[in-house]
């Protein structure tokens, strides 16, 4: 440390000769964090070496364990797609470093963004409209997502809209990173029909898009869901909407169709609602949701139906869904949160349902906020329910998770409180290689990605809140951050330009107890780094482009559960194009 300190101090003695444009140097600066630097390999210690860095010398690691690494690359901006572009690179970057390397882990990596993939498209949809336009000539919203290759890497939507193609079609044209995507389209109103809009057409998943593709979307005239709905007497559905979607998204796939019913009936009797809309089905491994929602405000459940399982031989007229399993009326329930003293707890509450009675395809879910003394109060239908509490602008408090069961027979479930316990606690100190106490970096505790699940999953089984995010920096070489309970990903990140890698752990866990606290001992290693050049398409270099290391670890080791990605390092290239990244030798040290 002590060649670093002196590099430091000599760049800022240098700033303030006679002469120099750059005479006056804050204190803060001579403060800063400490900076990776060595004359020989005497200063970097066992297991380091001194290495060039971006021209400058610094230690690095003579070891590295960074195996199947991606690299992510996000030039600036587009105007062309409005919104920031990610290429992930088809490089073996994990494979540029050997096991053990003497002379150091530091390896020369170009960045070359490959041409975009152009999508040429025509389509053609079919059905007649407002009775007397032609699918083709309703605009389309076109939405290409792309399907991440792991768990954990960002999504990316690039979208566009189409225009005339003078054949009473459409057509739009796109140029996006290769990959594969999701392909949604999404008509819109046309100048002269609003009222009976082409349903959205979610293409078969995960297409491959090529450097060059001719895409002919030919639709012919969209299916019809129509029948009728049993609801029991005294309730009503008027403006309940009614729709499909598919089952993997939860992207809507149909028209919209707004229930109509002028009067409950009488209680006791079932009334019969007519339902009509159109919709495109274009994945016929898969069925289709049949989705009916309340009004807003309407305290009553989502509830699906598989499509497969009631259009018999495949016919969708003349379908008969039912509501007479809801005809129990909603019940008050009223609640507190409130701390361990009795005080009460400004919170945001979720309250979502994990059974309802009679209904094991219906679920519900409200999101409202508790009063300044902690009071909540919702109408639900009889069932068991999961009340989730987050407490809102206080971070020594943590979020809270409570079982909520009453039956039809309760006229007012009242009186309930939720506990907000106190946050744990993550905290620890960072030295550095040579057992020096690091300071200024950032620390991180990311909330971990939870198990992936399909559309349908989600609304009917209630998960546990993601913990929030929390971050610190890093105060002789100390830090100390509230946490909820729960798995972090959790990463120091030295000053840019340091030459200090990240310090990354994945699923670090505080435990799910009151002022629980999670000790660490860490020590900053040195890097493994790459370094070269971003260029874009044509060999041009490419300023200001965001360069982001990702790294594959396991979900759950015990469950053996499958990977997904942790980011692990991120850096910005220079005017002429040049990057360097340190990047942490492994996730295990």
């Amino acid at each position: 440390m002590r060649s670093s300190a002196r590099r430091l101090l000599r760049a800022a003695l240098l700033a303030c000769l006679p002469g120099s444009m750059a005479c006056s140097i804050p204190l803060e600066m001579l403060e800063a964090g400490p900076m990776n630097a060595c004359d020989t390999s005497v200063d970097c210690g066992a297991e380091a070496a001194c290495a060039d860095v971006g021209g400058q010398r610094a230690c690095v690691s003579t070891s590295a364990q960074v195996d199947g690494l991606i690299l992510e690359v996000r030039p600036r901006p587009s105007h062309e797609l409005g919104a920031e572009v990610s290429h992930l690179l088809d490089v073996d970057a994990g494979g540029s470093f050997s096991p053990h390397d003497a002379g150091g882990q530091v390896r020369s990596l170009d960045l070359d963004i490959p041409a975009p993939a152009r999508v040429d498209a025509t389509l053609r949809m079919g059905g007649s409209y407002c009775g007397r336009l032609a699918g083709g000539q309703f605009p389309v919203r076109v939405e290409l997502r792309r399907i991440a290759p792991v768990l954990g890497l960002p999504a990316q939507t690039y979208a566009t809209l189409s225009e005339p193609d003078g054949a009473d079609g459409q057509k739009f044209q796109l140029a996006i990173p290769t990959g594969d995507y999701y392909i949604y389209l999404v008509p819109q109103a046309h100048a002269e029909c609003a009222d009976d809009i082409p349903p959205p057409i979610f293409l078969l998943p995960s297409q491959p898009i090529p450097e060059v593709w001719k895409l002919g979307v030919n639709a012919e005239a969209p299916a019809v869901l129509e029948g009728s709905l049993q609801v029991p007497g005294g309730m009503s559905v008027d403006g309940w909407r009614l729709d499909l979607v598919d089952p993997l998204t939860g992207s809507l796939i149909s028209q919209v169709d707004r229930l109509e019913q002028p009067n409950r009936g009488e209680p006791g009797t079932a009334m019969q609602v007519g339902f009509s809309l159109k919709f495109y089905w274009t994945d016929k491994d898969k069925s289709p949701l049949i989705r009916l929602r309340p009004r807003d405000g309407d305290p009553r459940p989502t509830v699906y139906w598989e499509l497969a399982s009631i259009a018999l031989q495949g016919s969708t007229g003349n379908l008969d869904l039912s509501l007479l399993q809801l005809d129990a009326a909603a019940r008050r329930v009223e609640g507190r949160t409130v701390d361990a003293k009795g005080n009460p707890v400004l919170s945001a509450v979720r309250i979502q349902s994990a059974d309802i009675d009679r209904a094991p395809t219906a679920a519900y879910k409200l999101d409202t906020e508790t009063d300044a003394d902690g009071l909540f109060v919702a109408d639900l239908p009889p069932g068991e329910y999961v009340v989730f509490a987050q407490p809102i602008n206080d971070t020594t408090k943590a979020q809270a998770m409570q079982p909520l069961k009453f039956s039809a027979s309760e006229d007012c479930y009242c009186g309930q409180s939720v506990l907000i316990p106190d946050a744990g606690t993550l905290r620890g100190r960072v030295r550095g290689p040579a057992g020096e106490l690091m300071d200024g970096a950032g620390v991180f505790a990311v909330p971990s990605p939870g198990e992936v699940k399909t559309y349908l999953g989600q609304v009917l089984r209630p998960e546990p809140l993601l913990p929030r995010q929390a971050s610190g920096v890093l105060r002789n070489g100390a830090f100390s951050i509230g946490a909820d309970p729960g798995e972090f990903d959790f990463s120091v990140r030295p000053t840019p330009g340091s030459a200090y890698p990240w310090l990354v752990r994945p699923r670090l866990a505080v435990a799910a107890s009151d002022a629980a606290v999670a000790e660490l001992e860490l020590t900053m290693p040195y890097p493994a780094v790459l370094q070269g050049v971003v260029r874009d398409a044509s060999g041009a270099p490419l300023d200001g482009a965001t360069v982001v290391a990702w790294l594959p670890v396991q979900n759950d080791a015990a469950q053996g559960t499958a990977a997904r990605v942790i980011q692990i390092g991120e850096t910005r290239s220079a005017p002429d194009g040049s990057y360097v990244l340190p990047l942490p030798p492994s996730t295990s040290r």
